[in-house]
This record gives C-alpha cells, structure tokens and sequence, in this order.
C-alpha cells in the first residue's frame, strides 16, 4: 500500500503554503529593520542633546524659545528625536530589506532598472529633508510667528518636534517622487503622456495629499507641501519622457 506525503500532496504550488512563507518572509525583514532601528537607538539616545539642537536651531533663529507644560514632555520628546534619528540613519537598510524581498519575485531586466532607484533613492530622501529643514521652513517659521505681533508665541516643545519632523520626513519622501517616476516609467506600469494629460488631476490630489499630511491646518504651511510636490511632479513629468523605453524599430519588408 502506498503512502503519501502530506508535503507532497500540498505540491510546492500551494496557495496557503506560498502565503505562510511570505508572511513569514515579512516577519523576518521586519525584525531586522526593528533590530536595527532599536541599536541605532542606544547611540541617538546618547546624542539626543545635539539631535534636539539641531531641530531647535530654526526656532531659535526666529528669536523664540520652547517650553514645556507637563514633566514628562522632556524625556518623550528626546526619545522621540532619538528614534527618528534612528530611523533616518537605518533607511538605507529598510531599503535593502525591501528588496530583498520584492526580488525573487522580479525578472532581471526589472532587476537591473530598480538598482539605480536603491542608490538614488537615500541622498534623494535627505536632500528633501534638508530642503525642508534649510529652505522652506525657517522662513515659514519666521512668518507664522510674527504674523500678529500683539500674541506672545509660547511653542510647547513636544508639539513643534513633531511638527517639525513630520514636515523633514515628508519632504523627503516626496523628493521621492522623481526616481518613482523614473522606475515605474522603465518598467512600463505608468506612461508620461498619462501623467501629463491627467496634470489637473494631480494638481487637486497633490493639495489634498498636503492637506492630509501636513501637521498643521493652516492653509500656508499645506502650500508650503503643495508648492515643492507641484514642481517635482513637473520634473517626473520630464524625467518619465526621458527615461521612456524607445521602441525598436520596426523591420524592413525589403530585407526579408
């Protein structure tokens, strides 16, 4: 009488079995990430002084200082300054895990298109945050502040932190925008004509998208977003033109 192998009976094909094994997959990359994030963490915590400096440094341009109304607002905000830092400085290895994981399921010429994206993709991430944190914001600062001289600012320090690193991580993303245009160009799920044609769309989802992000409900920060994510999606627009797979040619029926 012969026997069957229950792992043989599922086949290697099996639904279910091909779902535990990816989520199993993504449990893995998600505790290295999380591993990583967290040693990272022993040292910003240490630097957590110099980490609150620099994210007060605008501030105390514009002649303001930050308080605080509760005992434990100190300790969470520099832990919360300490574990974005830790999560800025292990991005690079949040994308390699990512993919990681994508990559077994890509063919090589998918391949061979998303590792200039894996290069790119960090210093864009920081030039976005650096373009928030010494371009867009400290003159944004400077004009909410003395909008109305007769109010006497009195900032609570975990509000303006989160405000603040909200905006830098948001910017960076969104510079983003133009390496995603670039890769999904190249692998042929979106067409610049598309992006170009459907512009007043974008236009409306791009001041939406800045409305919902942004931190504050004040109309001027969102345009403080809206007007850099406007002029990147202008630049994916040229970008995604450029980097648009040429067709070949088509044969001569004299030749054959």
């Amino acid at each position: 009488m012969t026997t069957l192998n229950p792992s043989a009976a599922q086949g290697d094909d099996n639904p279910l079995l091909m779902l535990v094994q990816r989520a199993r997959e993504v449990r893995r990359r998600l505790l290295i990430i999380a591993a990583a994030i967290g040693a990272t963490l022993t040292v910003t915590w240490s630097l957590s002084d110099y980490v609150m400096a620099f994210i007060e440094r605008p501030l105390l341009a514009a002649g303001t200082h930050l308080q605080f109304d509760t005992l434990t607002d100190p300790f969470f905000t520099h832990f919360k300054a300490a574990i974005s830092a830790a999560v800025f400085l292990t991005f690079p290895l949040t994308l390699v895990q990512l993919w990681r994981f994508v990559a077994p399921a890509l063919h090589e010429r998918q391949k061979r298109v998303i590792y200039p994206f894996l290069l790119l993709s960090f210093p864009a991430f920081v030039g976005g945050g650096l373009f928030c944190y010494s371009v867009v914001y400290p003159p944004a600062l400077r004009f909410l502040i003395h909008f109305d001289s007769s109010l006497l600012p009195s900032l609570r320090v975990g509000d303006y932190v989160s405000f603040t690193l909200t905006l830098m991580f948001t910017f960076g993303l969104v510079f983003e925008m133009p390496l995603v245009s670039v890769l999904l160009t190249r692998m042929g799920l979106i067409d610049p004509k598309a992006l170009s044609i459907n512009r007043r769309y974008a236009i409306v989802l791009v001041f939406v998208f800045a409305a919902v992000i942004t931190p504050s409900e004040d109309a001027f920060t969102q345009c403080l977003l809206a007007g850099p994510m406007l002029i990147l999606y202008e630049i994916s627009v040229l970008v995604a033109r450029l980097a648009r797979p040429r067709a070949k040619p088509k044969p001569d029926a004299s030749e054959g």
